[in-house]
């Protein structure tokens, strides 16, 4: 297949393969989270840590919807890179057109269900009352703009499935910095509060959407057949895979997410000074996620083709080589947040307001602790995403169920008893549990699929 500027995986050397894939997506996500974190800055030193707490009161909400959103756009990518890989163009491009049916008809049912369901969700998470309006107003807009996050993820996902990271990346670019500079319009040119942020987010995000589905659908004429057209049409067999591939990805992304806002509710009963340093504490922490979760992504995308061109020997390979690439990051975010991580939480507050030198405390307490067990959360990204890339989607589902449990055990019993600590060894807790199973479910799978592929 002779698809310009992509990457093909099944030849070559893996890691070179992965660093490359890893790194577009890598600066791709580090660019969102700095327009998030631009995004947060602006609201807490502009409109102070009240309006950032409201924000950030929503946060484990978009987590749960955006992430299914993100988690079934990249399921849908895992048949086209499996299908890429065995080089069938003809079902490749039945699978991409009937995953960008579906993503308009998720993102059409996500949009009118939580619209609706705005001030009721808020409520279930218990958000103090203080936080309420704001908090309603920023969740709803971006709502609203559901269809623009799945309309750029499932662009992204393609392009990445074909083994192009570089053009999600350079849309990716164009967001952030649209995002940022439609901040200060609408913050510090029309006066707006945190609704002005939202807006801006969500405009950012349809611009970058539609250019990177264009730019796809045009970039590669594999993606289309000058011939016969029947690959535009409904296929209920491409539905069947996509659906079966796509859903429970998404539904992993928005279990882990009900940990999260069972940890949010938890939090929400401590002191005021834990639910504001909570809220910074997960800002900073995304700056450091990106890294794993674009390896995982590139890895998964690196097993989908290799297992299409059933090279067993060749994933292994790719997953030893990610390990190692996911110890040696671990390290250097312990050295960076050890060394910078005050300062980088004091760009997200007010100084000069009541009460922030205890925040800033309690959010490095978080983010310490978080950081020091990083390499458990890199581990499970790299066998999570090995299991989603041969398929198995509902396995890895399982994961988020284990870091659900992890999180709902502690919210319910540990939390509301030893306080904050508890809460700051949540997250690696769920990690760890999550990451033992995926360990174990991985290795039986791969002598499971050793075995039938000798046997044909």
């Amino acid at each position: 297949m002779s698809m310009a500027r992509t990457i093909d995986m099944t030849t070559g050397n893996p890691m070179k393969h992965i660093v490359r894939f890893t790194i577009p997506l890598f600066l791709g996500n580090v660019f969102q989270q700095l327009y998030n974190m631009a995004d947060s800055a602006i609201v807490g030193q502009k409109l102070g840590v009240e309006a950032l707490t409201s924000v950030g009161q929503s946060a484990s909400i978009t987590f749960l919807i955006i992430g299914f959103c993100m988690g079934t756009c990249a399921g849908f990518g895992i048949p086209i890179s499996q299908r890429f890989g065995a080089r069938d163009q003809k079902t490749m491009r039945k699978y991409v057109y009937n995953s960008l049916y579906l993503s308009a008809v998720i993102a059409a049912i996500l949009t009118v269900v939580c619209c609706a369901l705005t001030r009721q969700i808020l409520q279930m998470i218990n958000t103090p009352a203080v936080y309420m309006d704001n908090a309603y107003k920023y969740l709803f807009i971006i709502f609203l703009g559901l269809p623009c996050t799945v309309l750029y993820n499932i662009a992204a996902s393609i392009a990445r499935a074909v083994g192009d990271s570089k053009t999600p990346f350079i849309f990716l670019v164009v967001s952030a910095v649209l995002n940022v500079g439609l901040d200060f319009l609408f913050i510090f040119g029309f006066g707006m509060g945190v609704e002005g942020a939202a807006i801006a987010t969500v405009i950012s995000q349809g611009v970058s959407g539609v250019l990177c589905l264009v730019k796809v659908l045009t970039k590669y004429k594999e993606l289309r057949d000058a011939g016969s057209k029947d690959y535009l049409h409904i296929n209920k067999k491409a539905v069947k895979v996509l659906l079966k591939m796509g859903v429970p990805m998404g539904l992993q992304a928005s279990i882990t997410a009900i940990g999260s806002i069972l940890l949010q509710i938890a939090i929400n009963g401590l002191e005021n000074v834990y639910i504001q340093a909570y809220t910074i504490a997960i800002k900073v922490k995304m700056l450091f996620i990106p890294m794993l979760d674009s390896l995982g992504t590139a890895l998964a995308t690196f097993v989908g083709q290799n297992y299409g061109a059933g090279d067993f020997k060749r994933i292994k390979r790719g997953i030893r080589d990610s390990v190692i690439l996911g110890v040696i990051f671990s390290a250097v975010t312990m050295g960076v947040i050890t060394l910078f991580g005050r300062y980088i939480i004091m760009v997200f507050v007010k100084q000069g307001e009541a009460g922030v030198g205890a925040v800033i405390d309690a959010a490095y307490q978080y983010i310490f602790i978080d950081v020091m067990l990083i390499t458990l959360l890199a581990l499970l990204f790299v066998f999570r995403y090995s299991i989603q890339g041969i398929g198995k989607s509902l396995t890895a589902m399982v994961a988020g169920f284990m870091e659900m449990a992890s999180r709902l055990v502690m919210s319910l019993f540990v939390i509301p008893t030893v306080g904050w600590l508890a809460a700051c060894f949540t997250d690696p807790l769920a990690w760890g549990s999550a990451m033992l199973y995926c360990l174990v479910a991985f290795l039986i799978l791969m002598h499971i699929k050793q075995k039938k592929h000798k046997a044909t």
